[in-house]
């Protein structure tokens, strides 16, 4: 049986086509993920007593977020970091920051979907569920707090700096950050000729420009999921640009657990602001 050019021209337009579909449909599972395991921090220099309290946030009247604080015990200051995670990531490790970090109060929030968190994620309610934590952190710590600092890893950068550009923020520490989806599969041929389907664009670009708070831009040696020409375009946008650092030996996934990570992190939060 003979096959015209026209069915063959046929056949992968119905294949685009569906491949579109799916990833207009299903995009918003394709770029959070979900998370396969929980995935430990080795215990860092510092040997703190401290307190980890787990929490519930109620974004909607149907849906919660799980979350934890984790407060040191003999804190001289009130110092209050809140971490969003990035794709897959479950960030109930983030309490053993507090072994790295010291004096420093450490809250984060699973995304909806993730962990015990209900609901599902997108961007829309990442960003507006990543403000509303911000709120409820402020109003348990209340005028206590000294210093409020954002951490975000690979997309929970997209939330960290959202939230940056709407709340008084004292610093702000990305890892991995980038500048939207658009340009994230730039180099990825099929999916960027797909690029109209994309309706989870993450444009970062806009937030990044509001932004005055003091901001440290920590990289892997070696990413091929954020590539450091990706991040350093989103951190040319910061008006508050502090240190870049890249850290020896990591990778896109070992990045924030790796302990010179960790130890470059407190060397800036616990360093003069």
């Amino acid at each position: 049986m003979q096959v015209s050019f026209i069915d063959l021209a046929l056949a992968a337009l119905f294949g685009y086509a569906a491949v579109a579909l799916f990833l207009w449909v299903a995009q918003a599972r394709i770029i959070f993920g979900k998370p396969s395991r929980l995935r430990p921090l080795l215990p860092g220099p510092i040997d703190s007593q401290h307190t980890v309290q787990p929490l519930r946030l109620a974004v909607t009247r149907t849906v919660q977020l799980e979350g934890w604080a984790s407060r040191p015990l003999e804190a001289q200051q009130r110092k209050v970091l809140i971490y969003f995670g990035g794709r897959n990531e479950h960030v109930g490790w983030s309490c053993g920051m507090v072994t790295y970090l010291g004096p420093w109060t450490i809250y984060a929030f699973n995304y909806r979907g993730f962990g015990q968190s209900g609901g599902r994620s997108s961007e829309a309610t990442a960003k507006a569920d990543a403000l509303k934590i911000f709120d409820e952190v402020c109003r348990l710590e209340g005028d206590q707090c000294e210093e409020m600092v954002l951490v975000g890893r690979s997309l929970g950068t997209a939330m960290a700096l959202a939230v940056a550009a709407r709340r008084q923020v004292s610093r702000l520490v990305l890892l991995s950050p980038f500048e939207s989806m658009v340009q994230l599969v730039r180099k990825r041929y099929f999916l960027y000729a797909m690029r109209w389907a994309l309706h989870q664009k993450f444009d970062c670009r806009g937030d990044a420009a509001q932004i005055q708070a003091k901001t440290a831009l920590l990289l892997a040696a070696s990413d091929t999921r954020i590539s450091h020409q990706n991040s350093l375009a989103l951190a040319a946008r910061l008006h508050g640009l502090g240190p870049v650092i890249v850290v020896p030996g990591t990778n896109h996934k070992t990045l924030l657990r790796s302990p010179s990570t960790q130890t470059a992190l407190a060397a800036f939060l616990n360093g003069p602001r």
